[in-house]
């Protein structure tokens, strides 16, 4: 039973991995200490998901006690406990669902709460529940007895040479509406694969360009027209262009889709080198270019002046 507690546990927690509260309906000895040990588990740990009961007291009574020694019965024992509006609602029993109407009505009537049910047994009518989506998760009495009755029956045959004439039948041994395992999600990451390639190409062309003007510059500082336009700002705009186009080199780079705990420093100097790159070499060229502007209208504001 305290085996069975702990795999509704666990089952809650997988549904429901944020956390929050919890009613229990149909409460059974044993089994609902297992529950209330494993989902109460971790609530001192902070990197962990916290799990409570619901505080108010939406029993009214003894909550062990049957469907007719209840205020309302399940349906009102039910209802009470949705008004507290837990996170989830576990049946310790079958009993509860058994009124189909009751029950059905019931959750059509709390949708809007966002519950997660969570249900004892796997018979037809609850696997019918859940294929409607009127309960989440089921999680058979019997499965931690599996072995044990196999080798008693085993035992037996041996024993008295006959097989045991009663024979053990469940549904299910745990099942919920989300797969335990999952297919591997195959995400297209958009990767550059060869355009990288075409982004050192384009980089090596600037560079290629950026070279030759400075050299040209350098080469023909004393004509006339380069000592007009002052070889020093040549130099800021084309400097400025090289580093605004250096920000194609971390464009390019690529992962490979393949991220490593140890290379988070070199992924974030990638990722924050491209707008400082392109900034800087944006701010470079073009003041140059609006000192230059500047400039020459202070010479034709001069020329008037004087005229």
């Amino acid at each position: 039973q305290q085996f069975m507690g702990r795999t509704m546990a666990r089952l809650l927690r997988q549904l429901r991995p944020e956390g929050g509260t919890y009613t229990m309906v149909g409460r059974k000895l044993v089994r609902d200490h297992g529950f209330i040990e494993e989902i109460e588990r971790y609530n001192n740990r902070d990197d962990r998901a916290h799990w409570y009961e619901a505080s108010e007291n939406y029993t009214q009574g003894n909550p062990f006690a049957g469907s007719s020694d209840l205020v309302g019965g399940y349906p009102g024992l039910m209802q009470r406990a949705a008004d507290t509006n837990p996170t989830a609602m576990i049946f310790l029993k079958q009993s509860p669902m058994k009124e189909k109407n009751n029950y059905t009505a019931f959750v059509d009537r709390n949708r809007h709460r966002g519950i997660t049910y969570i249900g004892t047994d796997g018979e037809d009518f609850q696997l019918a529940y859940l294929a409607r989506r009127y309960i989440d998760g089921l999680v058979g009495q019997l499965p931690h007895e599996f072995g044990t009755e196999t080798a008693q029956a085993l035992f037996d045959i041996h024993q008295k040479g006959r097989l045991p004439s009663e024979i053990i039948n469940t549904n299910i041994v745990a099942y919920n509406v989300i797969p335990l395992e999952l297919p591997i999600s195959n995400i297209d990451q958009n990767l550059l694969d060869d355009l990288v390639f075409f982004g050192y190409i384009c980089f090596a062309i600037i560079v290629i360009s950026v070279v030759v003007c400075v050299g040209w510059t350098t080469w023909n500082r004393e004509k006339v027209v380069v000592r007009v336009a002052q070889p020093f700002f040549l130099y800021m705009i084309a400097m400025g262009v090289l580093i605004m186009s250096a920000s194609l080199i971390p464009l390019s780079t690529d992962d490979g889709g393949e991220l490593e705990p140890e290379d988070y420093t070199w992924r974030v100097g990638i990722c924050m080198s491209v707008p400082w790159l392109a900034f800087i070499g944006f701010t470079v060229t073009f003041s140059a270019l609006f000192s230059k502007t500047w400039r020459v209208n202070r010479i034709f504001k001069a020329t008037v002046q004087s005229s």
